[in-house]
């Protein structure tokens, strides 16, 4: 394809994505060959508010063109933060052929800050503390570990110092609270009390049989 037959085709492919994308993308056609690499075709320019001709950059800065590292490379989906404090995707995708004497760039900006400040509220307002039932089950073993500590010092020993009638006693200040219907309270109070948990069971079941004659015994 001639050089007049690429710019065409160019032309056309630019003029087609900026329809189909929207006002929000700038597309455009850049001559490599010349000094500035001046804009021959520019649809939707007020993304960056450049015109056909015009060989500023997409920063708004005339660039320094004597480093040439970009012209034969691809760019594609980087950020762009504008003079201005916007936000633009961009691509350029380069066509060079020597022998037919062309050397073009094809660019595609999007200004995304409207859907970038749209996803910064909805990600504000999705954001959580954190999930309700572990929070809950923190809070319940915080709370278990509280009234441990408390009845541990009613009883006025640390548990390496207790015998088996000081933490059945423990164990059955903490029935009478409740305790054992937290989550994993087995746990915590036959680690703190050193004894397994099959221990702590079995004072539990020795606490039950024991209100169980209680109240037979009140009743009869």
């Amino acid at each position: 394809m001639d050089r007049e037959g690429m710019l065409n085709f160019l032309k056309e492919e630019a003029k087609g994505i900026a329809i189909m994308f929207g006002p929000k993308c700038e597309t455009l056609v850049h001559d490599m060959t010349r000094p500035g690499h001046p804009i021959l075709a520019i649809y939707n320019g007020s993304v960056t508010g450049r015109e056909v001709g015009s060989t500023v950059d997409i920063f708004g800065d005339i660039g320094d063109y004597g480093r040439e590292v970009h012209n034969n490379r691809a760019y594609t989906n980087q950020m762009v933060l504008t003079k201005d404090g916007r936000m633009l995707k961009s691509s350029t995708f380069v066509f060079e052929d020597k022998e037919n004497g062309y050397h073009f760039a094809l660019g595609i900006n999007f200004d995304i800050t409207e859907m970038a400040r749209v996803s910064q509220v909805l990600s504000e307002l999705s954001a959580t503390n954190g999930e309700l039932r572990e929070t809950l089950a923190l809070d319940a073993i915080g709370q278990m570990e509280e009234m441990l500590k408390e009845c541990i010092s009613i009883v006025g020993k640390e548990p390496k110092d207790m015998q088996k009638s000081d933490r059945v006693r423990v164990i059955r200040m903490l029935y009478k609270k409740r305790a054992f219907t937290y989550q994993r309270s087995v746990a915590i109070v036959a680690e703190r009390l050193n004894v397994s948990r099959y221990t702590v069971y079995k004072y539990m079941h020795e606490i039950e049989e024991a209100e169980s004659k209680e109240s037979f015994q009140a009743n009869k």
